[in-house]
């Protein structure tokens, strides 16, 4: 695997997914007995008329492509989590392979290009 399928895989199964999951349970709360705030914020959701939710829909979109994107951030180095003046010394790897070295491409700017 290399840093560009790596990306693709992530805007699939969580970026993607957590935008899709997020949507339905706003639609259809899961579960037998779903939590008292998602109730409520399905009731809101389903009383929007078509355009506002579709509004919403893009409003949580960008916020889930915002986090990854910020969290790609971290793994590439470029947004400390660490105290002020430290660096991160984050290491990705697969199959022997470091997905977030400072060769090419990082990470971050994968994920916006994908």
């Amino acid at each position: 695997m290399d840093k560009i399928e790596f990306t693709k895989i992530i805007k699939e199964v969580v970026a993607q997914a957590a935008i899709k999951d997020t949507i339905d349970n706003l639609n259809d709360p899961p579960g037998r007995k779903p939590h008292e705030q998602l109730l409520v914020q399905s009731e809101w959701f389903r009383s929007l008329s078509p355009g506002d939710r579709e509004m919403v829909g893009k409003v949580i979109a960008e916020a889930v492509h915002e986090s990854v994107f910020g969290f790609l951030c971290v793994l590439d180095g470029v947004r400390s989590i660490t105290a002020a003046g430290e660096t991160n010394d984050l290491k990705l790897s697969c199959s022997g392979i470091q997905l977030n070295d400072d060769s090419g491409e990082l990470l971050h700017d994968i994920y916006k290009n994908v």
